[in-house]
């Protein structure tokens, strides 16, 4: 197997170890930002973000985890945190007794509120203030090039293998 591993070249891995620098100072400004300004860790003002935008500002509990790509576990266990805080509500779904729905609190939205301008403006200052539209075009299409692998681990189209169909641009076929 060790002559399938299609190793990274310097450049390569000089890359890919910038881009988990950047998605780690990314990650600590966000949750620094939000812990400043807001009391909210980065989880829960995903989670509110995505409240705040659905219909009601409620959710099914399996739609919040497909909308933000957690498992249920972590899902659960987060909402119950953020319920225990008064972020959020939850009930057990009137059509569906088995559902769950999570509901945006008044206090919920007002952290969210609270939290949004100092949010967008590091936002902002760590992303958008020195990207060309050139580099925002690329980088877009770039992103989506990687949201749109599916024959990884995590994904629910895994194959179960990452050597059988390295060179196979369509993973779709497994």
């Amino acid at each position: 197997m060790a002559s399938d591993v299609r190793w990274l070249n310097d450049d390569e891995q000089a890359l890919w170890r910038l881009i988990l620098a950047g998605m780690r100072k990314i990650d600590r400004v966000m949750d620094d930002t939000l812990q400043a300004c807001s009391d909210l860790s980065t989880s829960e003002f995903s989670v509110l973000v995505s409240l705040s935008e659905a219909e009601d500002q409620s959710l099914r509990l399996r739609d919040l985890c497909a909308g933000l790509e957690w498992d249920r576990s972590r899902t659960s266990h987060q909402i119950t945190r953020m319920e225990r805080r008064g972020l959020v509500d939850k009930r057990r779904s009137e059509g569906d007794g088995r559902g769950v729905i999570v509901s945006l609190t008044e206090e919920g939205m007002s952290r969210l509120r609270s939290a949004a301008p100092e949010h967008v403006e590091v936002v902002r200052r760590i992303i958008f203030d020195h990207m060309t539209p050139e580099q925002h075009a690329q980088l877009s299409s770039f992103m989506q090039q990687v949201v749109d692998v599916n024959n990884v681990p995590g994904h629910p189209d895994y194959c179960g293998s990452l050597y059988d169909d390295a060179d196979d641009a369509d993973d779709s076929d497994c």
